[in-house]
């Protein structure tokens, strides 16, 4: 048996692909490309329609690139989109959950499937180039916020806390693998150590960050997703923390707190305007990046303006602006819907902003080529030459830098990657 592995959506289920791939090089269950695999794994995302309809394609795709493999879904979007994938004639095995599927794949393997642990090293995989440079640590998963555009609590459950000794000890493996940095991930990380996302008081998150950092040697620690209500003085001291990178991505959603209100998030547009302020005074030279969500149910131009405006206020490192997709069974399908050219209009406008910021981030962070001194930074390598900062550049620099080393590059503009 040979399995292939493939996703759509977020880094949780990247998480979940990597464990696959652990459990195949731990089992001697070679991992190809789909061309080759008697299995292909496809992980998929129900965040928006557009996420949906990428993951149909992807498991169609895959079909028709090798219709003598099986297909097994599984993911948010399986859960959530049961009944589209079960129309679908690709889909051979349609399953529940993470567990569902390796104990699937446990009763596949025969003795002719397990080869030499070093025929079994992936190849090809979509996520792979990740994977290889940094790993990923899950803290925590699911949500209980309810917000009225999301779907998230359905297709991934309630909030629950991943042990601390389990994630020390994956980070410590994941050191003595070679690997220099970790990225930790879930569905709302900031709220670690509370009973419920709904607590923010609650959160330990900052408690994690010290005790990784106290309790492991690994050299950078990224984080995935924070929301502004996580924010505390505790956690603004431990970020100053060197071996934590200058990279925040604030999950902020709009500028607008009427908005904020309707989508029944914990708190204001002046809350996050306060945390981008602190972030930036504090740590010099950090990348905040967003997702902002534009045509919302009711948003008037007047709302869309202030999400504008805040944006022009607050510059950012970098936004993924896109127009809101109606989810069934949430309140905010209920409520009275932005037409499609209004949503698409908003987000071209408020995208060309942010590109331009990030554009004057990257110039802010790097010196004209030719000159003698640029801004030192730390590149971790994920190829020979290519790399990514500290704080969210890619750079490129001619060289046999080893794939996850660390090392102290002047910045300048001839080593952007655009």
């Amino acid at each position: 048996m040979k399995i292939a592995l493939k996703m759509t959506g977020c880094k949780n289920n990247r998480y979940e692909l990597d464990q696959i791939l652990s459990w195949a090089i731990k089992s001697k269950v070679p991992v190809v490309r789909e061309e080759e695999a008697d299995f292909c794994i496809v992980n998929t995302c129900t965040v928006t329609h557009v996420a949906d309809k990428k993951s149909r394609q992807m498991v169609r795709k895959t079909k028709n690139a090798n219709p003598k493999l099986k297909t097994i879904v599984f993911g948010c979007g399986a859960r959530m989109q049961k009944e589209s994938f079960e129309e679908i004639g690709e889909v051979d095995y349609l399953m529940e959950d993470l567990p569902s599927v390796i104990g699937f794949l446990e009763e596949k393997i025969n003795d002719k499937t397990r080869r030499r642990a070093i025929d079994c090293a992936p190849s090809g995989m979509e996520f792979n180039d990740f994977s290889r440079s940094r790993a990923l640590v899950q803290v925590q998963d699911g949500c209980d916020n309810f917000c009225t555009y999301c779907i998230i609590v359905s297709a991934r459950g309630r909030s629950r806390n991943r042990p601390l000794d389990e994630i020390i000890d994956e980070i410590n493996k994941h050191v003595k693998n070679g690997y220099n940095e970790v990225v930790l991930t879930g569905i709302n990380i900031g709220a670690y150590g509370a009973s419920s996302t709904t607590k923010p008081e609650e959160s330990k998150f900052a408690e994690l960050l010290r005790t990784i950092l106290d309790k492991t040697d690994i050299k950078r620690i990224r984080i995935s997703s924070l929301g502004p209500e996580y924010f505390s003085d505790e956690l603004y001291k431990v970020l100053k923390n060197p071996r934590i990178c200058r990279h925040i991505h604030l999950s902020i959603q709009s500028g607008s707190s009427s908005v904020l209100k309707r989508m029944k998030r914990q708190y204001d547009a002046k809350d996050t305007e306060k945390v981008v302020n602190r972030l930036k005074n504090d740590i010099s030279g950090i990348a905040i990046t967003t997702d902002i969500i534009v045509g919302f149910p009711e948003e008037s131009d007047e709302e869309f303006k202030e999400t504008l405006d805040f944006v022009k206020k607050n510059p950012l490192a970098k936004a993924h602006v896109f127009p809101y997709s109606v989810r069934k069974n949430t309140l905010a399908a209920k409520m009275e819907q932005v037409p499609d050219e209004v949503k698409k209009e908003r987000a071209k406008k408020l995208q060309k902003l942010a590109d331009r910021q990030r554009e004057d981030f990257i110039k802010s962070q790097t010196l004209p080529t030719g000159r003698q001194v640029g801004k030192k930074v730390s590149v971790l390598w994920e190829s020979e030459n290519e790399g990514l900062t500290d704080n969210y550049i890619r750079v490129q620099k001619k060289g046999d830098h080893e794939v996850r080393s660390i090392t102290i590059e002047k910045l300048t503009e001839k080593m952007i990657l655009k």
